[in-house]
Order: structure tokens, then sequence, then C-alpha cells
């Protein structure tokens, strides 16, 4: 997979604060005729669940679920996806260096005959650092992530964001494969020549601004990108 383009637009994929509450996202109502496939994929320690389904031939909706936020769903219109997956991976290796230091100074105090459980001072100073070497692992695992992402063909705004390899490689696999087969299946069937597929993904954009999926900053990023494009140009 390609590595990721840093300066791409980066998006909130999630809405308010409240858990119990679903907000919809698709002003042009368009219904499921058929599924083509679907894929769920949860990440317990971040508190995040993603379902997409895949409808109509070049449909695709993201029910997006946080557990510090409102559960929140749009379409998308996979014609004006990228047909290729990027990815960036991060792994916070400084916490999990903290982690491995308070666990081997833990280890020392043992070696060390320092542990002693008759001493109030040395018990609870065992036990603070057992904590702190605990909660700097989960930081470790909450902060390192591996994603893999698919953005917007000329405006190149992330719009479809997954974990990597879950449920398991294998599934993931699958679905990337079946997803980039769907989305070159998706600009075929649209039929457009250049000029007029960048003004069709403008549209798209903007409908997506207007329901509040992509931040208008984001927007005016694209915007600009398509705008400078030799197509679009000459179409003027």
């Amino acid at each position: 997979m390609p590595e990721a383009n840093l300066e791409s637009a980066e998006i909130d994929l999630q809405g308010g604060v409240e858990d119990d509450i679903t907000e919809f996202s698709d002003n042009e109502k368009i219904s499921i005729d058929h599924v083509n496939f679907e894929f769920e994929q949860s990440h317990k320690l971040r508190g995040i669940h993603r379902q997409l389904t895949v409808f109509n031939e070049s449909q695709c909706y993201q029910t997006i679920k946080n557990k510090h936020r409102r559960k929140y769903k749009f379409r998308l219109d996979l014609a004006f996806l990228d047909p290729r997956p990027f990815r960036i991976r991060n792994i916070a290796w400084k916490w999990l260096y903290a982690s491995l230091a308070l666990w081997g100074l833990d280890a020392v105090m043992i070696f060390a005959g320092w542990f002693d459980i008759s001493s109030i001072y040395l018990m609870g100073l065992f036990l603070a650092i057992t904590v702190a070497a605990i909660l700097t692992l989960l930081a470790f695992f909450y902060l390192s992530y591996d994603t893999v992402y698919f953005r917007s063909q000329y405006g190149k705004i992330r719009l479809l964001e997954l974990e990597n390899k879950r449920p398991n490689p294998k599934s993931f696999r699958t679905f990337i494969n079946n997803i980039v087969v769907q989305i070159n299946k998706s600009k075929t069937a649209k039929g457009l020549d250049q000029s007029k597929f960048l003004a069709a993904e403008l549209k798209e954009l903007r409908r997506l601004k207007d329901e509040n999926i992509v931040p208008g900053e984001s927007y005016e990023k694209a915007k600009r990108l398509i705008f400078r494009h030799e197509a679009f140009k000459s179409s003027e």
C-alpha cells in the first residue's frame, strides 16, 4: 500500500458527546435496493465500532460509534474515491520503553531485596511503580495505531478510514480487495470524462460539507486542488 500523504485533509468522522443519539446524514435519501457486501470492525481499547454497507453497486453507508461520542451514519458515493488504499502507522515507542523501564525497576526491587511487604513505604512504592507500568503500557496500545484509508480522487480528503487487519488479516484483505473492485466499477459506470468527473466530485464533497461530514476548511483545500487541475481549467 502507498504510504500516507500527511498533507491530506483530516476529517472527524464522529458526532457529538451523547452515546444514545444517532445522527444520520444523507440529504439525497438514496434507498437501499440491494446490498453488495458488509464489513464490521471494533477496537475495544479505543471503544470504536465501525460498520460499512456497500449497496446499489456504488454507494456506501458508514456507521461509526465511539463510546465517548454519539453514533454517526453517513453515505459516500464510491465512484469519487481513489481506489488506492493508503496507510498511516504510528507506534508509540516512548510509552512502551517507559513501561519496560518501570517493570524493570519493579524487578530490581524484588531481586535486590528492596521489596519488603512489612514496610508500608516500600510496599507503596512498589505498587505505585506497578500501576504506572500498567498505565504506560495501556497508553502504548491506545496511542499506537495502524490505519488504512481511502481518500477522494482529486480533492484528497480522507473519507473512509479503517483499523488495519481488524477483525483479522484475512477478512480485512478480502474487504479491501472487494471495495477496490467496487470503486473501479463505480467509476466506469459513471461514464464521465475527466472534467465532468472533477465537477461531480466537487459536488459530492459539497454535499458532505453541507451535511457536516467534511469540515469547511478541508472542503476549501479540496476545492482549490480541483480548480487547479488542468482538466477542470480546460472545461471553463
